[in-house]
């Protein structure tokens, strides 16, 4: 008797699963004839920050859209912002994080932190790609750790690690882009769709591993970005994933593959941060010719000086390595 009223009870609920996913399926496609004539996402609203209310408003109707949106939500909360304050439209999309640091002039070597990030999504996009790369720019926003250059914790293999496979990375970002096209969009059978290159054909899921696998894939690039990672005395083992296949996602930003966009990226940060240090040394420096020589101001400079030293071997050509005092 159990097993007949659970089997009843299966089947009701099948059911009604399948009624419900087929007037969503139903709301999605009437929803998406309306998007037909616009030729941006931007046409949502009057304004843009109308467009982003509407944009925001067609993700939530994505089981998964509606979940990453709840904890963007939190995670703008926790710097006293809303949604509408981190999204944004622009000439492009990607999630933009600057890092803030604060010291005074008389203590350079004394730092605070903070970091703020912003979304932007390209505003010449149609709805349907802007409702994607929305999803995508907010897993970077929501999980991904924001990195800090001026630590020894910030090294290559790290920074290119945590950009391709790591927690909000870009394999992540895309299996989420990923499930909300395969929600909103169920009727898509595009079989070349970029999406469909990381679904397992054991479980029909969306497959970390295989996303991982696509971006490492570096192509022709393969022999000299090697080369250029001996520079930063990284062996092969260090990127074990690293393929000699043809590319499939490349970084809209650097117009290469990601590891590659992600060394060049790590490589201008590191320049930039090194650049600023060499700044906060001076400003050091000055604090000290406007003050009486002491054995504490000394080995603060040279603290910070060997911090410098052995942070940008590389990235400057001009080090400050002279004693000043």
């Amino acid at each position: 008797m159990k097993l007949g009223i659970a089997l009843i009870f299966c089947f009701f609920s099948q059911s009604l699963w399948s009624q419900a996913w087929q007037n969503r399926k139903a709301q999605v496609l009437h929803t998406e004839a309306r998007w037909q004539n616009l030729k941006t996402w931007t046409d949502l609203g009057k304004t843009e920050e109308q467009a982003v209310a509407a944009l925001v408003e067609i993700l939530s109707r994505s089981e998964t859209g509606m979940k990453i949106l709840r904890e963007a939500k939190q995670k703008a909360s926790e710097s006293g912002q809303t949604l509408s304050d981190v999204i944004t439209a622009a000439e492009g999309s990607l999630t933009d994080t600057t890092l803030i640091r604060r010291f005074s002039p008389e203590a350079p070597d004394q730092v605070m932190y903070e970091t703020r990030s912003k979304v932007t999504v390209n505003r010449n996009l149609r709805v349907r790609e802007a409702l994607l790369d929305l999803a995508h720019e907010l897993t970077h926003f929501t999980y991904r750790t924001p990195f800090n250059p001026y630590t020894h914790q910030f090294t290559l293999k790290s920074f290119v690690e945590s950009t391709v496979e790591g927690q909000g990375g870009e394999v992540e970002a895309f299996m989420v882009e990923c499930q909300v096209y395969f929600e909103l969009f169920p009727h898509e059978k595009d079989p070349a769709h970029q999406c469909r290159q990381v679904i397992d054909k054991q479980t029909g899921e969306i497959s970390k591993r295989l996303g991982i696998e696509h971006f490492y894939r570096v192509g022709t690039y393969h022999k000299k970005f090697s080369d250029e990672l001996k520079t930063f005395e990284l062996k092969p083992e260090d990127l074990p994933l690293l393929s000699e296949h043809d590319p499939l996602f490349i970084s809209s930003a650097w117009g290469l593959p990601y590891p590659i966009a992600a060394f060049r990226e790590f490589v201008t940060i590191m320049g930039r941060a090194c650049e600023n240090d060499l700044r906060r040394l001076e400003l050091l420096k000055s604090s000290s010719l406007r003050a009486p020589a002491s054995l504490e101001l000394t080995n603060r400079y040279q603290k910070m000086n060997n911090d410098y030293e052995s942070r940008c071997q590389g990235f400057r050509s001009d080090l400050h390595s002279q004693n000043i005092f």
